[in-house]
């Protein structure tokens, strides 16, 4: 196999370290050749023991990339994609197979294979997205499938032992696209061991990030409230009342919350994700999978 030149790759990582997600896209259809390319760059992502155990449904119907748009949030550029990718989480070929071939098949009930298969779907989703962004195209992750699972089901007709994971939209983007500020490196990446960070240095490392962002609580008396309620319901998770209350009176005579609290009490909101998890494997279940079977079965036994 030939080996493509390192100035090539150098040019190519450099482009990388400027990716950005788009949310705005161009009425352009991505021409079938360039869909191709990236999903042989799919194809070939690495994988677990080579299982390949995800699938992915190519979407480019207007009217029901509209309903997609619905099912998952009513976020507008899933509608606006000329192409959403669908990512599945996929044990119903092997199962099948497993059982032609009279091997043993437990993968869709392993958590570590639950693991693997998620991490191999990464791989796969993340090879299309570097693809598209090296090739001129814009990309947006959408997380929302997996807390959709049923709704999702029904859409695509999914067979049992098979789950949404996440959607990629694509599309050439509208507007220049701009980089999202990021932790600095010396917080992420670690020569042999993780060091003792300081609390100072953790701090100072968001700070930078965020920059003082913050949202401001609404004017509108009703949404105010409701926000602040919201708000309050997710703090309850982690702090006192007392705290509670002084967090909530410091938001509303400040007349904002700052973009941590924006994050975890608002938009990954503390409570409704804790509570998400449950869900989901519910609708797992559903589906025919059960990642956390030997888990469950063994508490089972030590209540025994």
């Amino acid at each position: 196999m030939a080996f493509h030149p390192a100035t090539d790759g150098e040019s190519a990582v450099r482009h990388m370290a400027r990716r950005a997600s788009c949310r705005s896209f161009q009425d352009k259809p991505i021409p079938q050749d360039v869909l191709d390319l990236l999903l042989d760059a799919a194809m070939q992502a690495a994988s677990g023991g080579n299982l390949q155990p995800w699938s992915v449904i190519v979407e480019r119907d207007p009217q029901r990339n509209r309903a997609l748009c619905d099912i998952n949030g009513g976020q507008p550029f899933i509608a606006q994609a000329p192409v959403n990718l669908i990512f599945l989480w996929d044990w119903h070929r092997y199962d099948i197979y497993t059982r032609q071939k009279r091997a043993p098949f437990t993968c869709y009930k392993s958590y570590m294979h639950y693991l693997i298969a998620i991490e191999d779907i990464m791989c796969a989703a993340q090879s299309v997205e570097t693809a598209a962004h090296l090739m001129g195209l814009g990309s947006c992750y959408v997380g929302s499938p997996n807390h959709e699972g049923l709704a999702m089901r029904d859409m695509y007709d999914l067979p049992d032992k098979t789950y949404p994971v996440l959607i990629l939209s694509l599309g050439y983007p509208k507007n220049e696209l701009h980089t999202m500020p990021k932790l600095d490196r010396s917080v992420m990446v670690f020569e042999s061991r993780y060091p003792a960070l300081t609390d100072e240095q953790i701090f100072a490392a968001y700070e930078q990030k965020y920059a003082g962002r913050t949202l401001p609580l609404p004017k509108n008396e009703a949404a105010r409230a409701e926000m602040l309620a919201s708000f309050r319901r997710a703090l309850e998770t982690t702090y006192s009342s007392a705290e509670v209350d002084e967090i909530v009176a410091c938001a509303e005579q400040d007349g904002f919350v700052n973009e941590t609290q924006r994050r975890f009490g608002l938009h990954y909101h503390a409570a409704d994700m804790y509570a998400l998890g449950g869900e989901i494997v519910e609708m797992m279940g559903q589906q025919g999978l059960f990642p956390f079977d030997a888990y469950e079965k063994k508490q089972g036994e030590k209540k025994i």
